[in-house]
């Protein structure tokens, strides 16, 4: 078992006051540095003196001098105080982790082709990103902020211990590649997806389901096509030429301008759903200075690509 080690000390106030007195010979002086009286600096030392029952100055005529009591104290405790100094400073420059819960769609098509941007202007601080489909609960895990998602619609701005702040809206509308089109018969409206290969981003396949009721077409069959586990996975397939996903524009606007993927109902009426939206989510209360920094940076990300994303 430890013993513990009780350390009896006067007061810290006290043996600052002394060691800036002594290193300067002036109150004064000591009185400037530490943003305190002169009268203020005199009392302490006067009681660490009694404290001790030791005197520490010979008090001359506007000068101060120390006595051998007082030059043995002297130089450890300016030692003392350097380490003290030193171990605060490499503390504040350790890189400061930001723990992010993100849902995987966002981070993967937007956030992390991003980061590079906020890393490179903010190196000290680590940003620790874990996804997950299941929206962060400050109450229960250990993270800073989260981007989470919900369907539409939701206006709630604070729930759950939890500050939300509305970043991307989701649109749904139907993307495949070039390719994929140059080779099946071309879609002239939404219900002629029922002779095209659909392509889910989770078994149930709801996304399809809604945007489906969303822009009326009734004939589709769910039941065929590839399915997927995650969004990224679907339009990757997409993408290769497997069929037709159901894309947010407003998260593949690069795969949209690079002609990776293509709108194959592009410029017809209703064929895109809003469905949801991602929100930027902090824990009620003050936040740190790095949650600060970084819902800065976001906030400006959103502002540069205002006409990408919204």
């Amino acid at each position: 078992m430890q013993k513990t080690t009780i350390r009896y000390l006067p007061s810290l106030n006290a043996l600052r006051a002394f060691e800036s007195s002594a290193r300067h010979l002036s109150f004064t002086k000591a009185a400037k540095e530490l943003f305190v009286t002169q009268g203020a600096v005199s009392r302490q030392i006067k009681q660490l003196e009694e404290q001790i029952q030791m005197p520490l100055f010979h008090r001359c005529h506007r000068q101060l001098i120390l006595t051998d009591q007082g030059r043995m104290l002297l130089a450890p405790l300016t030692e003392a105080f350097d380490l003290m100094a030193t171990a605060l400073e490499r503390l504040q420059n350790q890189p400061r982790d930001l723990r992010l819960k993100v849902h995987p769609t966002f981070a993967i098509r937007w956030l992390i082709p991003r980061l590079h941007r906020f890393q490179k202007n903010h190196p000290k601080i680590q940003i620790r990103l874990t996804t997950s489909s299941i929206n962060v609960d400050f109450s229960r895990e250990n993270f800073d902020v989260g981007i989470v998602y919900l369907k539409a619609p939701n206006e709630e701005k604070q729930s759950n211990g939890m500050v939300r702040t509305k970043i991307a809206t989701e649109r749904l509308t139907p993307v495949c590649s070039p390719s994929y089109m140059s080779k099946e018969k071309r879609l002239e409206s939404a219900k002629d997806l029922k002779h095209h290969r659909l392509l889910h981003n989770n078994p149930e396949h709801k996304e399809w389901r809604i945007w489906a009721k969303w822009v009326g077409v009734m004939e589709l069959s769910f039941e065929r096509g590839q399915t997927f586990e995650m969004d990224d996975a679907a339009l990757q397939a997409a993408a290769s030429g497997l069929g037709i996903a159901l894309g947010n524009i407003n998260l593949i606007k690069d795969d949209l301008e690079t002609k990776r993927l293509v709108q194959p109902l592009e410029g017809q009426e209703n064929v895109i759903a809003e469905t949801g939206a991602y929100y930027l989510a902090c824990p009620v209360g003050p936040l740190s200075s790095e949650l600060v920094i970084f819902k800065k940076w976001l906030v400006s990300e959103l502002e540069i690509e205002s006409g990408r994303i919204g």
